[in-house]
This record gives C-alpha cells, sequence and structure tokens, in this order.
C-alpha cells in the first residue's frame, strides 16, 4: 500500500499506483487547459477597457474561478512532482515518512527500471490506464507478491 487517497476514495497501492499518477497527471492538464482559457478573461478583468458584453457579475466569476483553478492547479502539480519523485526511487508515500537513513532503498533499481515498475515496458500503455499482458505476467510487483531488489541485496529477486 502507498497510501489511502480521498481523492479517489481508495487506498492506492502497487496494482493502482499507475492509475493514481495517471489520474493526477491528466487533472493537472486538464486545470491548466481550464486556467489558460480563463486567462484573457482574467487580464479583462483588470483592464481599463468598458466591455458593454462583460457584467460585473460574470467578470467577478472568471476572476474568481481562475484563481480557484490556478490554485488547484498547482497543489495537484506539487502532488504530481512529489509522487514522480517517489517513483524514481521506487518509494512508497509511507516509506518516504519512515526513512531515517539517506541510504540508497534496497528496492531502487534506479531510475528507469523503477518507472518499469509502476508504468510497464510497452510505451503504448504508458498514459493509459491498464498494463499490456506480458507486463501483467512478468512483473511480480503487479501480483503483490514479490518485490524486487537491488543486485547485491542479499535475498535478491534480480
Amino acid at each position: 500500500m502507498d497510501h489511502h487517497c480521498v481523492w479517489v476514495v481508495n487506498c492506492v497501492g502497487a496494482r493502482n499506483y499507475k492509475a493514481f499518477l495517471l489520474f493526477l497527471f491528466y487533472t493537472f492538464l486538464e486545470t491548466t487547459l481550464v486556467a489558460l482559457s480563463l486567462l484573457p478573461h482574467f487580464i479583462a478583468f483588470f483592464s481599463d477597457v468598458e466591455d458593454n458584453a462583460s457584467t460585473p457579475g460574470s467578470l467577478a466569476t472568471t476572476f474568481l474561478g481562475f484563481v480557484l483553478d490556478l490554485a488547484f492547479a498547482l497543489s495537484v502539480l506539487g502532488f504530481l512532482i512529489m509522487h514522480v519523485s517517489l517513483v524514481s526511487g521506487n518509494t512508497t508515500t509511507i516509506e518516504a515518512y519512515e526513512k531515517k537513513a539517506s541510504t540508497r532503498w534496497q528496492y531502487d533499481l534506479g531510475r528507469w527500471r523503477n518507472f518499469e515498475q509502476v508504468f510497464g515496458t510497452r510505451r503504448s500503455h504508458w498514459l493509459l490506464p491498464t498494463y499490456a499482458e506480458e507486463d501483467v505476467r512478468r512483473m511480480p510487483s503487479l501480483r503483490g507478491l514479490d518485490y524486487p531488489v537491488r543486485a547485491g541485496i542479499e535475498g535478491s529477486e534480480i
């Protein structure tokens, strides 16, 4: 288990971590798109140009919508950056808070292999919340039973 997420009302773990990361990624893209589409109206809110088509209420709503959307986009970006850094070290959220030493984590297989542990080896499936059939068979971490460790560590699966 990585953590319990109140956004998706579920525990995030090995089998759904990819879907959770994609959820963060696509939510960030969507909120950024909304912020960019509201930006011209936000700028018009501060301009001195009289626009008869816009009422004060619609300008205030646009202003409030832009500010709230931008705040949400930035907070989602913060979560996304945090989780990408956790993936790069093959660490869960709980493990990151429990670690005391700065020694290299035994499950850290290197950035590329850590990425493949979460997203799979087929690039065509990276942006989809599914895995290729061979990844499901090949990746023991998706079954939740075995987790490969670095070579040289006692009990290594690699």
